[in-house]
């Protein structure tokens, strides 16, 4: 019942951020487009650079990702999120108002295309060209990090739905202070990633982000969010 009530209270929390927080406005941004480096070849048998066999052993698993056909929305992001320590979390919250589930990302429903937009960034140029979404965001404010992962229907459609999702990104006004920073990634052919939040915690994700999905992950575009 407890823990029932707190997560009541966090979707009103969350809810209240949605209201102050998410608006469109324009923007402007240092932007970095990334283009797609893979690791030489070796490395993923040799472990890279790793100087003895306990870490190549470490790495060379990291790297090994799953096939994407076996994965989905909410485990692309639960997969990174399950290497966060307890001093490195922040009390997230997945999924839409409707199926919201605590501390773990969740499937977002395409149905409320409002939502999507507003908690998302996802506008409806983007909305169709996706089938699936899931979620993590900061239970207390959005712009401290938010985290989402799309199928595509169509994979031919990856860049563009990036260049929708910068552009909503550095397009939205942001009314509570603005993130930091932004990245958006592909994961395999399917599958596009995007998170926005503060100079100290969107890195970290970053950081586990490229190590959990290794060379299945590609930075598309990344850059500052202007002030």
């Amino acid at each position: 019942m407890k823990k029932r009530l707190l997560t009541v209270l966090g979707m009103l929390m969350l809810a209240m951020t949605l209201t102050a927080c998410s608006s469109e406005g324009n923007r402007t941004s240092d932007e970095t487009i990334t283009q797609d480096t893979s690791q030489t070849p070796g490395d993923e048998t040799a472990g890279g650079d790793a100087t003895d066999e306990e870490t190549t052993d470490v790495e060379t698993t990291d790297k090994e990702t799953t096939d994407t056909s076996e994965l989905d929305s909410v485990s692309i992001l639960a997969d990174v999120w399950s290497t966060y320590g307890e001093n490195e979390k922040f009390y997230g919250m997945g999924g839409d108002m409707n199926n919201m589930v605590e501390n773990a990302p969740g499937m977002f429903s395409l149905d409320d295309k409002e939502a999507l937009a507003a908690t998302l960034l996802v506008q409806t140029d983007a909305a169709g060209m996706i089938d699936e979404a899931a979620s993590l965001v900061h239970g207390m404010n959005l712009n401290i990090f938010t985290g989402a992962a799309f199928h595509l229907t169509d994979p031919a459609n990856k860049e563009a739905f990036a260049e929708l999702m910068k552009n909503s990104i550095l397009n939205n006004q942001w009314m509570c202070g603005s993130p930091d920073q932004y990245v958006i990634y592909s994961v395999g052919d399917e599958y596009v990633v995007m998170a926005f939040g503060a100079v100290d915690v969107l890195p970290v994700f970053k950081e586990k982000f490229t190590k959990v999905h290794g060379e299945k992950a590609k930075v598309i575009v990344e850059g500052n969010v202007a002030q």
